[in-house]
């Protein structure tokens, strides 16, 4: 019981934090150049993870554990979760935010990709949520817009108002995706393969589309560290864990807490003030995420 509630109120709390890390990141760079240090670091810690694990269990000269041989469509379909949710989900995400969309704007976006999630689950992988799991996806997402209100009186740029739309397709996408192809490949050997495809995604951008800048001020490195410690290693294994164990429904509807935990974080973090519509909201949001975890619904075997 603890594992089952621990797991996603952690995840909740280290995913939320990420927008208040990032907020205090990209004022030092540009968001891509950030991306691809970050991506860079982490692709170099599960690789040394994965060698030094290797090293030890020759030392130990136990029976080799036989595992099926990796097939060229595992590789390819790991890199596309890369690509989809490191690279194009935050890069698009980063843009964003670094081009006048703002913060909660970008936020209830993204926010609403249970909504499309449940939706394509249940034609890709035969899920079949409950009608109170949409009452509760309902009820999350209205939640999510009364903790934002406040922050959506303003005029966004098309540009990035499509970024993060590209962003809400690219993780929802990227779930799905990982969905189907998380059983083929080790977790270690995931999340290598991906973070070295995000990294060599962002090394392009910044070739092609970007002049990079990282100003590496105290600040940008305790943001960097943190993007690379507790969201990219930590946020990022639980989430596939979850995602490994739940329905896709179930998975994704945590993210509707995303925002108003995020308002949390701020107001003690940043300062930022916690009005009673933020508090309303954030109890709909919750309320709305129970529904859909109590009653989540089991692919069919």
């Amino acid at each position: 019981m603890l594992e089952r509630v621990g797991l996603p109120v952690l995840f909740v709390v280290l995913w939320s934090s990420a927008f208040v890390a990032a907020k205090s990141g990209v004022v030092y760079a540009t968001p891509f150049a950030f991306l691809a240090v970050r991506f860079a670091i982490v692709a170099a810690i599960f690789a040394s993870v994965s060698a030094a694990l290797y090293v030890l269990h020759k030392a130990s000269k136990r029976a080799p554990k036989v595992t099926a041989p990796l097939t060229r469509q595992d590789v390819f379909g790991t890199v596309a979760v890369g690509i989809l949710l490191h690279g194009i989900y935050l890069g698009c995400s980063f843009y964003a935010m670094a081009n006048g969309l703002g913060a909660a704007l970008t936020a209830l976006i993204v926010s609403t990709q249970p909504l499309l999630t449940t939706a394509l689950a249940i034609v890709l992988f035969g899920e079949k949520p409950r009608g109170i799991q949409w009452l509760g996806i309902a009820i999350g997402f209205i939640g999510v817009i009364v903790v934002l209100s406040p922050s959506l009186g303003i005029s966004a740029p098309i540009l990035s108002l499509l970024a993060s739309l590209l962003a809400l397709i690219a993780i929802t996408c990227g779930t799905l995706l990982q969905k189907k192809v998380g059983n083929q490949i080790g977790l270690l050997k995931s999340n290598v393969i991906q973070a070295s495809a995000a990294t060599l995604f962002f090394l392009i951008l910044i070739n092609t589309i970007e002049v990079p800048h990282i100003d590496w001020t105290p600040n940008f490195v305790g943001a960097l560290a943190w993007q690379v410690l507790v969201v990219s290693t930590g946020a990022y294994i639980i989430l596939m864990i979850l995602i490994k164990r739940d329905s896709v429904a179930a998975t994704t509807s945590l993210l509707f807490l995303v925002p108003p935990t995020t308002a949390l974080i701020a107001h003690f973090w940043l300062g930022e003030p916690l009005t009673p519509t933020t508090i309303a909201g954030f109890c709909m949001a919750s309320a709305g995420v129970y529904l859909v975890t109590r009653y989540a619904a089991r692919s069919p075997s």
